[in-house]
Parts: C-alpha cells; structure tokens; sequence
C-alpha cells in the first residue's frame, strides 16, 4: 500500500499535477478515506491475517521485508518491542512481525485516519494491537517507547515535517522512517497519485473492484526531512530504497527517490 513507485514505473504516467496547497489536492483526490479503498486494505489484510495465522510464514521476497527485520532485530534486544505505528493501515506489518518474530513484540499502537481505524479494529482479536485516531492515545497504550514507525505515511500528511516532529517528541528510543518519497527540490510540492484499487494493501485480492483512487501528497526534500531530527537523536542508518524517477510537476522535470532512516536517541546504547 502507499507505493509511490507502483505509480511512477508506469510508462503512462509522466505527469503529475501541482497544487497551490495541500488543501487543494485533498479537494481534487478521493482520499485514503475512499470507501473502496478501505474495503480492498480490510480484506486483503483479513485474508493475509488468516495465511499466517493458519502456520504459513510469509517468503522473504522483498527488500522492504529485509529491511524492517533488520530493524526490528536491530533494536531494543533485552525484551520484547513495543511500537507506534503511523500510517499502519490494518495491521499487516504487526501480522507478518508476528509471524516472522514470535515473541518480539510486547504491543503494536497504529495511528490511523477514521475509517481505516474502525475496519482496523473490525478484524482484530489481538490484544497486542491497537488502533487510534492520534499518537496521544496510541502512546498510552505502550509500555515504553521503543520504536516509532512510518511506512510509506508521511508524503501523504498535509505537513510530513511537522508530523514527524511529533514522531520524535514522544521521545522513543529509535525513530525508523521507510517508503518516503523525497525531490530534489528545496520548497514541498503538493500534487496527488492516481492508483489502481488493486494496488492497494498486502498482497493480491482475487475479483478487486476495477478503477482507480487518487491521495493528496506533500513532497519534500530529503534534506527538509532530516532537518527535523531533533538535536539528541543520531540517524545511525540511511536507506536508498528505489533509483530515483524523473516525473514532470508543473511542466518542470522533478527527480523523486524513495528513502529512509533510522534514528537513535542520544545515549540509549
């Protein structure tokens, strides 16, 4: 879900439209608030849910799937994690975690917009995963603060800085950004993507609804990004996730990566 590359790697899509605000963009995009796309990420979820609960182990196909073990491995070794999650849709990132890592995880809190949340919570029966509407009520759910997590979330986010400022001003140990579209432009650029409902959400659904739905978008640079990383966090790794894409905005031609980080705070190890 949320691939900007899904998008970009067609051979139609050279354009992308440029808004004065993000505002506008919302005004002109059908939102992640689409019903259809709500019902496609909830029952994709539910079927994946019920591959891994059955005893299946998903394969280790995909880079991303490489990576957030890395991560998750990586930190917080002396217990089980507890995480914060924005952006988690239903919860398959917790699902597959779970099924990959047993035990590794002490609580999942996802921070998701209205209706993903209540299809979230339609499908749980895991009292190691919650569902909220703002990182206040998803933080008080978890033991410590170990880990923040953004997916493929915060080029979606009216202000991605300003979002991942409040990220770090929970103060967990570590902060991992992935799946971040960033320019090579200093000043945000608000466009919108169009993808195909099928695209969306874990894996393939047989019979997906036909047709397209489109999400406001906030691209910024990767340097903006990093710019918000507070004084007492360290970025200890950096992630070049995709080769970088030459789009047309505007009638001007923008490059766009995807990117990541992981950042630690100062003196946890």
């Amino acid at each position: 879900m949320r691939r900007l590359s899904a998008l970009l790697h067609r051979e139609d899509t050279t354009e992308m439209r440029a808004y004065d605000s993000f505002e506008s963009a919302l005004l002109d995009s059908d939102s992640y608030e689409d019903p259809r796309v709500i019902q496609v990420v909830k029952e994709k979820t539910r079927r994946y849910k019920e591959t891994l609960a059955s005893g299946h182990r998903p394969a280790i196909q995909s880079r991303q799937i490489v990576q957030n073990l890395f991560v998750l491995s990586f930190v917080e070794l002396a217990r089980p994690l507890n995480v914060l999650e924005i952006g988690g849709a239903c919860g398959a990132s917790y699902f597959e975690t779970k099924a990959i890592l047993p035990g590794r995880i002490r609580h999942w809190s996802i921070v998701e917009t209205p209706r993903m949340r209540a299809a979230g919570e339609s499908l749980n029966d895991d009292p190691r995963l919650s569902f909220h509407s703002d990182l206040t009520s998803a933080a008080k759910q978890l033991e410590f603060r170990d880990l923040a997590v953004a997916q493929g979330a915060l080029q979606y986010a009216g202000n991605p800085l300003e979002v991942l400022r409040d990220m770090f001003a929970l103060e967990p140990s570590y902060v991992y950004i992935t799946r971040t579209a960033v320019v090579n432009v200093h000043a945000p650029i608000f466009t919108k993507q169009d993808t195909e409902l099928s695209a969306h959400g874990p894996g393939i659904l047989p019979n997906a609804p036909a047709g397209k739905s489109s999400q406001p978008m906030t691209l910024e640079s990767y340097d903006a990004l990093t710019s918000a990383v507070p004084a007492n966090y360290e970025i200890v790794f950096e992630f070049d996730e995709s080769e970088e894409r030459l789009v047309s905005i505007a009638g001007r031609t923008v490059k766009i990566r995807d990117v990541g980080f992981l950042a630690e705070k100062a003196r946890h190890r």
